[in-house]
């Protein structure tokens, strides 16, 4: 965990510099590992209330050892999370969709929870995005495939080995 946050918190400080807002009032965060990239959502909107979800038992019971007011810990499925339709002003993923188990079903769950006007924000290593989910290496695919569930991909950027995308209902 210790290696993951000195590796990838410089993404994620670089994806959340792209929002286009400077408060999302209900953010999820999914695939938490240990919670940090939940905390420092968490310090970038204070006014915020803050979940972050994870299949993972141990990451999880990593993750609660954090007390922060307005900051949960769950453990869910990212293909069924049980939150309610329209729950989510901003959804983030960082360095986590390429392993998410049926990447339609999540997708899908993704969009029900997301509100009319939110924002889903995924960024992670190109080359893990290459080696997991290679037929999205080509945007139009990906875009096509964002259409099918729902979504539209606003835009994608890229920084050395670091990719992002800005995806919203459509």
């Amino acid at each position: 965990m210790k290696l993951w946050n000195r590796a990838y918190i410089p993404m994620f400080v670089w994806a959340i510099r792209h929002l286009d807002r400077t408060f999302y009032p209900v953010i999820l965060d999914v695939g938490v590992e240990n919670g940090r990239s939940t905390i420092l959502l968490k310090e970038t909107f204070p006014r915020s209330t803050v979940t972050g979800i994870d299949i993972s038992d141990t990451a999880i019971a990593q993750a609660k050892q954090i007390g922060m007011v307005n900051l949960n810990f769950e453990r869910r499925d990212v293909r069924e999370t049980g939150f309610s339709d329209e729950s989510f002003d901003l959804i983030t993923a960082f360095q986590t969709h390429f392993y998410w188990q049926d990447l339609d079903a999540s997708f899908i769950e993704l969009r029900r929870i997301l509100k009319s006007d939110g924002m889903l924000l995924l960024a992670c290593e190109y080359n893990k995005l290459s080696y997991f989910l290679p037929k999205f290496q080509r945007e139009e695919v990906f875009k096509r495939f964002l259409l099918s569930i729902g979504f539209e991909l606003v835009t994608s950027q890229r920084r050395g080995s670091w990719i992002l995308y800005k995806i919203v209902k459509n």
